[in-house]
């Protein structure tokens, strides 16, 4: 999975967090909790599992600039 991907996905899932979180407000109900955590785990598993650089693969951590921080590879053409 190349990062682009992977960077709309993480976005994807965050956004369906917030929307179960949104929901929870809403209606009270603890299925949109579930889900909510649900999504939170699939974001932290999305981003230790593949947000990692295609050259060396050393995880690319939250801050993500133009170059890894581990090789020194340029990634703006991968973002």
């Amino acid at each position: 999975m190349n990062l682009k991907k992977v960077k709309y996905l993480i976005y994807a899932l965050g956004a369906a967090c917030v929307l179960m979180i949104l929901l929870l407000g809403i209606t009270k109900s603890l299925v949109f909790l579930w889900l909510a955590m649900a999504f939170g785990v699939a974001i932290v598993v999305v981003n230790l599992r593949f947000w990692r650089c295609p050259h060396c693969g050393g995880n690319l951590g939250r801050d993500v600039s133009h170059y890894c921080t581990h090789c020194g590879h340029r990634l703006d053409d991968l973002l």
